[in-house]
């Protein structure tokens, strides 16, 4: 069921700078549109480090060391495992864009699905590592259409 996108395309970053705003404020206004969780993968290493929102989406405690990766595949939907492991293997090694969608079971028992996505930066010295982020792609929020008065 996980789906993964191994092209790369290339959208140059907006000036948000010429309007007055900032890295964070960007950062900011996307968490507002939906809960966004951030992370780093060590590619040497192999360790993966999340932001608290990352845990929340994944459902599990938060660390602020490396995530411990089994709980997050204990999470996820038994058929997307390898298909997300394996999208994982493939970025790292050729230094793409990771891209994926997968399935998690929450502690509800209810599936949800999560996008992921991430960029490669070389660091000197090293195999560089990954940064990116990830969602909930059809967050069950109430929105203010649902709002009775």
């Amino acid at each position: 069921m996980a789906w993964r996108f191994d092209e790369t395309r290339h959208r140059p970053l907006q000036d948000f700078h010429s309007i007055g705003l900032q890295e964070c404020d960007v950062a900011n206004l996307t968490q507002t549109l939906n809960v966004c969780g951030f992370w780093r993968l060590d590619i040497d290493q192999g360790h993966l480090y999340g932001s608290p929102h990352f845990s929340k989406l994944y459902e599990i405690d938060h660390s602020e060391g490396p995530l411990n990766v089994k709980d997050l595949c204990d999470r996820m939907h038994p058929q997307d495992v390898d298909q997300v492991m394996d999208s994982y293997y493939r970025a790292a090694t050729s230094r793409g864009v990771f891209h994926n969608i997968h399935r998690i079971i929450t502690t509800g028992g209810t599936l949800k699905y999560i996008r992921t996505v991430g960029l490669y930066y070389p660091v000197e010295g090293v195999s560089g590592e990954y940064r990116g982020m990830l969602h909930e792609l059809f967050p069950l929020e109430p929105t203010a259409s649902f709002i009775e008065l």
